[in-house]
């Protein structure tokens, strides 16, 4: 059985998220998907967004994400509440540093920004 029959990206998830894979070398939809079903990737979804997360540690982090702006905002609080009932103590988001403006408390780090998470609260 192909990752593709157990667990496929709908076309219209994989449309938002297959642009930030060039990010990752040309990350492969079925190296997506793969990483989701084996439970390495984490993939959150909004009605016109999507974001893929990994937790490394204590860390979560945003790797992949695509779709209407506002609405990744909101799924970006829901993600931080994920990230805190994971005992998770920051947050990572790998992106274009156009995301600096629009994503209060991150700090850039390279092309990588930070925030820690207090208190379960975002």
């Amino acid at each position: 059985m192909s990752v593709e029959q157990v667990y496929p990206l709908s076309d219209k998830v994989w449309g938002w998220i297959s642009p930030a894979t060039e990010m990752f070398e040309g990350l492969s939809r079925a190296e997506v998907e793969s990483a989701i079903v084996c439970g390495d990737f984490q993939l959150f979804t909004g009605a016109n967004c999507a974001a893929i997360t990994c937790v490394s540690g204590t860390t979560l982090r945003i790797g992949l994400a695509g779709g209407d702006l506002n609405e990744l905002l909101d799924l970006e609080r829901q993600i931080a509440a994920y990230a805190a009932d994971h005992e998770c103590d920051s947050m990572e988001i790998v992106g274009r540093p156009g995301w600096e403006r629009v994503l209060p408390g991150y700090k850039r780090t390279a092309v990588l920004m930070r925030k820690g998470i207090q208190n379960g609260l975002h």
